[in-house]
């Protein structure tokens, strides 16, 4: 399963998402879409299920949904914003 990793926090902003990473003092300032993923990540939801909800809000197809996942996910990942446990 993915998860943040405990040195983060996202305390509530108007508007956005910004990630506080303690261990080298940087926020990540999320977009949208990305703070949409991001939330649904910490609140356990499968990835595959992510891209569903997120394609049916949107009304685009499953698969360039779950391709736009995969890549806020890849990346997150690289950035050790997440772990995947």
């Amino acid at each position: 399963m993915i998860r943040p990793v405990p040195e983060l926090s996202w305390p509530p902003v108007t508007g956005e998402l910004a990630i506080y990473d303690a261990r080298d003092g940087q926020y990540h300032v999320l977009n949208p879409s990305a703070a949409a993923i991001w939330s649904a990540i910490a609140a356990q939801t499968p990835v595959a299920q992510i891209a569903a909800d997120l394609a049916a809000r949107h009304g685009i197809a499953v698969d360039a949904m779950q391709a736009d996942v995969d890549a806020f996910l890849a990346n997150a990942l690289q950035l050790g914003l997440l772990v995947d446990a």
